[in-house]
């Protein structure tokens, strides 16, 4: 028996050595003009030098593959819908929510209208990966554990890697708005703007007291809108309070960017950063290269497996960085119904036909299940709330052929800001703020997506024309020599703002609180010139808790003389809060402490305005980020009639939410002055397998670590939400950047590069952003 059992573990190790890339030698190919060098430094990070465009998109295929082929698997599932495919009915629900977008078939538009020569690029990028997966001795070695063979990889699927993107950043947004509009149905008083209600401007503002737009011009202060009358929402009269939301609210996905003028800093050259917040996995979203075509193009950055562009870094001309724009991306239509059946929607109008159409969704281990994908004019059905009579219906641009191409790959030769900035209106991703800076020093942000013109619902139906560089959102050369965004607002331009954020321009759009874009804004006007990548890196690791600062005064303030008396728990919570280091570090106490009495107080106070509204408490109910604004003018202001009935005053509410903070933090900290910031910020950053393979996570997740961050703040870090990479470049200085990923290049768990730079990222070390020199050298032939 122990015989037996070491030979099928030496069987078993062999065969997951036998899907370890090729690193060294020779490939012989007769996909390629001429001969292909990969090099790969103490890291892993590959060195590709090709003689021409198509060479290096096949060799970039190839080793994506060979590194990295089921997270490029696992993408074009998310987005088509075919996860259940391969790991079974677990991803039943998520492959039916998919499959409503369609998006297999809309890529396959994106590419028949893509130009020849981005056509003849994915081909030779989609061939490179077919000849990378083949030439490995096995198959990757999650196939073996799903028990399933990998597919061949087709061109289309790199357009559904973009919509996986597309997916992260933009699809919740869908429920955002369904939320907006069954607030906005139930609250009283006159529409404004657009259909909304008045007093929607004071729940979803357009601005607070935390923005910090790049510009155009300097702004008044936000005043905050009146708070809402009796007759408009009165949370007092309502019969009861809705369930309570869980204090802690889901991690937001965003970003930071910004840019410094050449005049500013020690290279002469504009200075970039960027730090991209995404959900941090194994392997890495994204993989750092250096492509090359000697004497005409070397870019330096992170790709995207399943795509052959170069997604963020810099040419040697010009350095570029994204963060999600936060626009107006959908549009939903409730209508009211009876119930949907084959003959259509059924109303108080009559029946009315929608289009139907099948989509089989293969299940790995179970029968084929078929899902009726159902659309009228008001786009598609997306659910149906039969309590409420109410069938919902959405659009979003995402589903348009023409919001979606390659045109990136013009950044690999464009030379200056000004280029980029015509280039621009015709970038087809998710809609995302661009900082763009030359080696002339210049420096720009703008929108990388095609915006649509029009500003209401007929914006998602694809019949509005689209922006042209002359309108197009952008700000060019500021007199202070700083731009920067956050997934805030970054203009103060009307035009702009409707642009971006269409039918909500007057709601706030889908905008991030501006408290993050604030603190990177002042630390950026803290550096007086002379500005270095160092520099950067200092701004992106800033975890001090500014955006708290108000809420730990306000905290000390409840717990006063009459609140401690008789109560020593009080006590000691307002011993630990008026002590903080007002830092997001991992020994902070009251940083934790002061956190989640700030999501205590939020969380009831929505619920019972969601409670006096008849809207019943869900996980997808959460506010939007800038309720900050409205809810600090309710602690503040203390309008009775918007105060939950079992409280007789706002002193009352706000003091039982720090008791209800100690209840809550009770069983993980007996010992409140041991309830530290870490060990509730604790990062595990997992691979996909590892959560139905327990006895391997060890062998497959990154290490678990207590990180310093939060969202509010330039280092962000939410559990596993957080810096996907960091990174800083001067144009032409790249010798001089740093990039940093939370991970290792290869998705091979014995691979010497699955962990590599790990710690790097974790402790904020300044990695470099040129690969080093050359450990092993593969080279790639024609045949």
């Amino acid at each position: 028996m122990v015989l037996v059992a070491l030979g099928l573990l030496t069987a078993g190790y062999l065969l997951l050595r036998a899907s370890l890339p090729q690193l060294e030698g020779r490939v012989h190919t007769g996909a390629l003009a001429a001969p292909v060098s990969v090099t790969r430094d103490a890291r892993g990070v590959p060195t590709l030098s090709a003689g021409n465009r198509a060479d290096l998109a096949w060799a970039t295929g190839f080793v994506h593959a060979q590194d990295r082929f089921f997270e490029m698997d696992l993408s074009r599932r998310l987005a088509a819908g075919e996860l259940a495919e391969l790991v079974g009915a677990a991803a039943l629900e998520h492959d039916r929510r998919a499959r409503l977008f369609r998006f297999r078939h809309v890529a396959q538009a994106v590419l028949a209208a893509a130009s020849p020569e981005q056509r003849a690029l994915l081909a030779a990028y989609t061939d490179g990966v077919n000849a990378g997966l083949k030439g490995l001795r096995a198959r990757p070695w999650e196939y073996w554990l799903l028990g399933a063979p990998p597919r061949a990889w087709q061109a289309e699927d790199s357009i559904l890697v973009v919509y996986a993107m597309w997916w992260d950043l933009q699809a919740n947004g869908l429920r955002r708005q369904i939320l907006r509009e069954q607030i906005n149905v139930r609250l009283g008083g006159p529409e404004c703007a657009a259909g909304w209600k008045c007093a929607m401007q004071f729940l979803y503002p357009a601005r607070t007291a935390w923005d910090a737009p790049a510009g155009p011009q300097e702004e008044p202060p936000a005043a905050a809108a009146a708070v809402p009358p009796p007759e408009v929402l009165d949370v007092r009269a309502a019969a009861s309070v809705s369930a309570r939301l869980p204090p802690a609210a889901p991690a937001l996905l965003g970003s930071n960017n910004w840019v410094v003028a050449g005049r500013l800093t020690a290279s002469g050259s504009a200075l970039v950063a960027n730090d991209m917040h995404l959900g941090q996995r194994v392997p890495t979203i994204w993989y750092h290269a250096r492509l090359t075509i000697p004497g005409a193009l070397d870019l330096n950055g992170v790709t995207l497996p399943g795509t052959p562009l170069l997604v963020v870094g810099s040419n040697g001309r010009i350095a570029w960085g994204f963060t999600n724009s936060y626009g107006d991306w959908v549009s939903v239509t409730r209508r009211e119904c009876s119930g949907v059946d084959e003959q259509g929607l059924h109303t108080p109008q009559g029946l009315e036909p929608l289009a139907v159409v099948r989509e089989e969704i293969r299940v790995h281990g179970a029968a084929a299940q078929s899902e009726a994908v159902r659309s009228g004019p008001e786009g598609v059905l997306l659910r149906i709330d039969a309590a409420t009579h109410a069938c919902w219906f959405g659009r979003w641009i995402a589903q348009l052929p023409q919001a979606t191409n390659m045109n990136l790959v013009a950044l690999e030769t464009a030379g200056s800001v000004a280029e980029v900035l015509q280039l621009a209106p015709g970038m087809g991703i998710p809609g995302q703020n661009a900082v763009i800076g030359d080696r002339d020093g210049h420096i720009g942000w703008t929108l990388f997506a095609r915006l649509p013109r029009a500003s209401g619902p007929e914006r998602t139906r694809g019949d509005a024309a689209w922006t042209g560089p002359a309108e197009h959102p952008h700000l060019v050369d500021p007199p202070s020599g700083r731009l920067w965004s956050a997934n805030a607002r970054v203009t103060t331009d009307a035009r702009a703002l409707e642009l971006i954020g269409g039918e909500l321009a007057t709601l706030g759009a889908e905008y991030d609180l501006g408290a993050r874009a604030a603190q990177i804004r002042d630390d950026l006007l803290a550096l007086h010139g002379g500005v270095t990548p160092a520099d950067m890196l200092r701004i992106q690791l800033d975890d001090r808790a500014v955006f708290l600062a108000p809420w730990q005064a306000l905290l000390l303030r409840v717990l006063d003389e009459h609140a401690l008396a008789q109560h020593p728990q009080r006590a000691e919570l307002r011993r630990l809060v008026a002590g903080w280091d007002a830092r997001a570090a991992v020994d902070s106490v009251g940083y934790r402490l002061v956190r989640s009495y700030r999501e205590q107080v939020q969380a009831a106070v929505w619920a019972a305005l969601l409670g006096a509204l008849g809207i019943p408490v869900a996980e997808d109910t959460w506010p939007p980020a800038q309720f900050e604004g409205p809810l600090w003018t309710l602690v503040t202001q203390q309008p009775l009639h918007l105060l939950a009935r079992p409280y007789a005053s706002w002193d009352e509410f706000l003091l039982a939410q720090a008791d209800a903070i100690l209840k809550d933090l009770a069983p993980a900290c007996p010992q409140l002055a041991r309830c530290r910031w870490g060990a509730r910020n604790v990062v595990r950053i997992r691979h996909p397998l590892s959560a139905a393979l327990p006895w391997l996570a060890g062998f497959l997740d990154m290490p678990t670590l207590e990180l310093p961050g939060d969202h509010n703040m330039p280092r962000v870090q939410e559990y596993a939400v957080g810096a996907s990479e960091r990174y800083a470049v001067s144009p032409g200085h790249e010798a001089q950047g740093y990039l940093e990923l939370p991970g290792g290049q290869s998705g091979h768990p014995l691979s010497p590069y699955y962990r590599a730079g790990f710690m790097g990222w974790a402790r904020g070390e300044a990695l470099p952003l040129l690969p080093g020199p050359a450990q092993h050298t593969l080279t790639l032939t024609p045949r």
